[in-house]
């Protein structure tokens, strides 16, 4: 592996010592750039110095490493399909990841993600807390500027402008400003095409090592299922994923790579999102069937009349639980493999072609399953 990154990072505090006073005597942009390239260099390497030798505690990936003929699928007409050489970003806050433990502990789901799904991106990670309104105001600009397309008609100042505009920034600037948690990950339907996963109040994310975790997991399972999608169509399109897909098939393989990562325990997890709702909210799964006459999982209205947690993340973790489990379907399959033909033949083609039933099919059927007690559910993991 040649000079490990304790050296590394070393030298690259050296750089950074000599070259200070230079890097603060450059204005504008071209400044924020240099400044942002060293920071982001010294928390990877940070990131790797902590993470070195961990691998040997996680259980590999080799189920989702036996298939490479699918890294070639077709590009989706909302995202770009194919991997990519381009490593994840990340830009951090002033006063933030001083020990270098934010960003490590976000890697060490990030890591497992991409050994797992491949390296999908452009991938920009933002860490962003309140200490400083200059810093953050002009990491906002550099994301302006990331996002910009050198061949439109507009310039690219002119594109930074309307971007730092636009009303959902200007909330999410205020909501860093004030601490408040806000935003998620994003995604541009149009060139250049770019992921991003902005924490607004990553002060909070820094003191739970274990969410800090969980959640680069499920969020870079969206962007894999966003690459092999068109998200300008409605999610009921036979081009898009319904919201139960996306969020429960997320919830789902989050939980069981952490158990990989040998940080929680997965089966006790699922019990909770039955009882309690686990870290996703209140009414849990029986609660919520005991109180709800009719549910369906491909309704998308969920989001806007309530039980959109419910329904999509908990029952839907359970439904990717009851295609491995109960119906025998590879675990790659299920979180991979099947998203490769979505944009070629369509979802409800590739969901019968590789979970072996039709979506109809299979909504009766599970909607009959999660009916059963938790001492009956729960002995799909069994032989596990």
């Amino acid at each position: 592996m040649g000079r490990s990154a304790k050296g590394l990072k070393a030298q690259l505090l050296s750089l950074m010592t000599l070259n200070s006073h230079r890097l603060r005597m450059r204005q504008g942009v071209n400044a924020l750039g240099a400044s942002l390239t060293v920071a982001v260099l010294l928390s990877c390497l940070t990131a790797l110095e902590a993470n070195e030798g961990d691998e040997s505690k996680a259980i590999p990936n080799e189920v989702a490493k036996k298939s490479k003929d699918d890294s070639d699928s077709e590009v989706g007409s909302g995202t770009g399909g194919r991997e990519t050489e381009i490593e994840p970003v990340f830009l951090v806050a002033d006063g933030l990841n001083s020990d270098g433990s934010l960003v490590a502990n976000y890697r060490r789901g990030l890591r497992y993600a991409i050994d797992y799904f491949g390296n999908y991106g452009p991938y920009y990670i933002y860490l962003l807390g309140p200490d400083s309104e200059q810093n953050i105001r002009d990491i906002y600009r550099k994301r302006g500027e990331i996002r910009a397309n050198p061949n439109a008609s507009a310039s690219v100042e002119e594109q930074i402008a309307e971007f730092l505009a636009r009303p959902n920034v200007v909330s999410e600037i205020e909501a860093v400003l004030s601490g408040k948690a806000h935003g998620g990950l994003t995604w541009t339907p149009d060139p250049p095409l770019l992921f991003e996963d902005v924490t607004t109040n990553a002060k909070g994310r820094a003191k739970n090592p274990i969410e800090n975790t969980w959640g680069a997991l499920h969020e870079y399972h969206h962007v894999f299922q966003i690459a092999h999608c068109d998200t300008k169509q409605e999610r009921t399109s036979d081009h898009h994923i319904n919201s139960w897909m996306a969020e429960g098939m997320a919830t789902y393989s989050s939980a069981k790579f952490m158990e990989n990562l040998r940080l929680i325990d997965f089966k006790d997890y699922m019990l909770e999102l039955r009882t309690s709702g686990a870290n996703i909210g209140r009414p849990g799964i029986n609660e919520f069937l005991a109180s709800t006459k009719t549910w369906r999982l491909d309704d998308e209205s969920y989001w806007e009349q309530g039980g959109s947690a419910q329904v999509y993340y908990m029952l839907g973790a359970w439904a990717t639980a009851y295609l491995i489990h109960v119906r025998g379907v590879d675990e790659v399959t299920v979180l991979k493999h099947w998203y490769h033909d979505i944009p070629r033949i369509g979802k409800s083609v590739a969901f019968e072609k590789h979970m072996g039933l039709s979506l109809a099919d299979f909504y009766q059927q599970f909607a009959l399953f999660i009916k059963q007690s938790d001492d009956a559910v729960m002995k799909i993991f069994a032989k596990d």
